[in-house]
């Protein structure tokens, strides 16, 4: 886990024990939308090992999780429990306009092959993504190519770019 999108809920079904969401949210007054432009969510079930008061404790973790799945047209990512000690496979990453600027979602090179959406927000020019990241995957935006760098599990900028996307 490399970050989490704004929005947080919680919810309980029937005889099931509690879970906490989280999916990419922009902030519009004093409450977040969803303003879904892909729609989604990271589910923590209570046996995850994810305590919902600290959210941020859960950043630089790894996690067991299943396979991205696709539910009543939202993508639904399930986190298990937590993998002390290991090396992921893939990175939650959250991506927003403030910081790595634009990303033109609707052109198709927005980003390589191993890169999964879970969740995006967008509302005029601001935007949320919830992206998981294999390693060495990258993304576009305005300001040029971010690469998923395991060893510092974070994005980082590798080519400026000295115009925008198109």
């Amino acid at each position: 886990m490399i970050g989490f999108g704004s929005n947080w809920w919680a919810g309980r079904r029937a005889g099931r024990q509690p879970a906490w969401f989280n999916s990419a949210g922009i902030r519009h007054g004093s409450r977040i939308d969803h303003n879904w432009i892909w729609a989604g969510q990271v589910r923590f079930n209570r046996s995850s090992g994810f305590h919902p008061e600290f959210p941020l404790r859960a950043v630089g973790a790894t996690f067991v999780c299943g396979i991205p799945k696709i539910y009543g047209g939202r993508t639904h990512l399930l986190v298990r429990e937590k993998c002390p000690n290991a090396e992921p496979d893939e990175y939650l990453v959250t991506v927003t306009d403030g910081i790595q600027g634009q990303v033109f979602f609707d052109n198709s090179d927005w980003s390589s092959p191993g890169v999964q959406p879970i969740s995006i927000s967008r509302r005029g020019t601001r935007f949320e993504a919830m992206l998981l990241m294999r390693p060495d995957a990258w993304i576009r935006s305005e300001l040029g190519t971010w690469r998923m760098v395991p060893r510092s599990r974070a994005l980082s900028l590798i080519e400026a770019s000295g115009q925008e996307c198109a």
